[in-house]
């Protein structure tokens, strides 16, 4: 009876090995039969600084609340707006004391209360959807890395381990990017998987290869994640610690195009050149399908969005036309960063014309 209970839990083992292993081919064209629109998009509002309440210099980061207000990470500001686009107030606490940010932030809203990781003072700052403290929990060490998401009693964050400065040489390397669970209380912390993300690095020099972009699925099951130059995804299993699922598509490649500046690198660092632009700039979760905002772009239609479903199916695409950046996707909206003709940051809402 043991033995037959360890065979099951080898094969189980090694069924979910091959599995992960295993990449999704999908073809050039998705299955939709209307792929390569140009998205639809109505406008709702528009926000600019032009009071002095707050400005803009580099908005990021907007996440929702449940009653449709909204949130928008800045230089020293947290900025809520109602679901009307109204200024409402700046959380942001400047400081070092309970509540208070000392300096580079990130933040999460989870279940209407939000979450404010303090890069510098190594802590997170548990709030209130209004912004009042419920608590604070610091870390003994920072994470060099990002805050990506919380489940259940986990705050999950990513962190790059690079190779001691003795060993760094003029070379591309394999720099080691974990997926990293600590627990509310912080008494437990674990790894759950390594995403290695290609550098060049010397010393006294690093330059990324790569980038990583996540997107957390709405029911916090499940990480997306992009970790290379060439088109491939991977979803992260985070109850189960293991990549489940990787696919792909057959992907055009777009050619890079060379600054001066990264000629002179090349010349003085012998840094290996580029030849094609990264595949995928962004992941983004709507309606339980994957965004995957790409490399191409068509001055006339926009940035290409390609869209999957949750096996890994290729079933859509379309053209996405901003006059800036995609921030962030609610049910029928979408939340831009644009510019007008005076450079102006403009944070847009548009409706999804179906």
């Amino acid at each position: 009876m043991k033995r037959d209970a360890l065979v099951f839990i080898f094969i189980l083992i090694f069924t979910s090995a091959i599995q992960a292993q295993t990449v999704i081919e999908n073809p050039k064209k998705p299955l939709s039969k209307n792929a390569g629109r140009v998205l639809k998009l109505k406008d709702v509002f528009r926000i600019m600084d032009i009071g002095t309440d707050y400005y803009f210099k580099h908005p990021s980061h907007l996440q929702m609340t449940s009653d449709g207000c909204f949130l928008i990470s800045d230089e020293e500001q947290l900025l809520k707006f109602s679901p009307e686009g109204k200024f409402i107030k700046n959380l942001y606490k400047k400081g070092e004391g309970p509540g208070e940010i000392n300096s580079n932030f990130s933040y999460l809203i989870h279940k209407d209360e939000i979450y404010i990781y303090d890069l510098r003072a190594y802590k997170i700052i548990h709030t209130d959807k209004e912004g009042s403290l419920i608590k604070e929990l610091r870390f003994k060490s920072g994470l060099l890395g990002s805050f990506l998401g919380i489940k259940g009693d986990w705050l999950i964050f990513s962190k790059f381990t690079f190779p001691p400065f003795e060993e760094r040489k003029y070379k591309l390397y394999d720099v080691k990017h974990s997926i990293i669970f600590i627990s509310k209380n912080r008494e437990t912390e674990k790894e759950s998987h390594n995403f290695p993300i290609k550098w060049f690095i010397a010393p006294g020099i690093m330059r990324s290869w790569a980038y990583f972009y996540s997107a957390l699925s709405d029911d916090s099951k499940h990480l997306f994640v992009s970790h290379t130059r060439e088109y491939l995804i991977k979803v992260l299993d985070l109850e189960k610690g293991v990549v489940t699922r990787i696919f792909n598509r057959r992907y055009p490649r777009v050619k890079y195009v060379m600054e001066e500046w990264e000629r002179n690198f090349i010349k003085r660092y012998n840094s290996p050149e580029k030849k094609f632009e990264i595949d995928i700039f962004g992941l983004y979760i709507y309606k339980d399908m994957l965004w995957v905002k790409t490399s191409i772009k068509d001055k006339k239609k926009g940035v290409l969005i390609d869209v999957f479903n949750n096996e890994g199916k290729y079933i859509d695409n379309f053209y996405l036309k901003l006059d800036g950046s995609l921030m962030d996707i609610h049910e029928d909206s979408l939340f831009a960063r644009e510019t007008d003709e005076n450079e102006n940051i403009q944070i847009v809402k548009y409706e999804i014309v179906k």
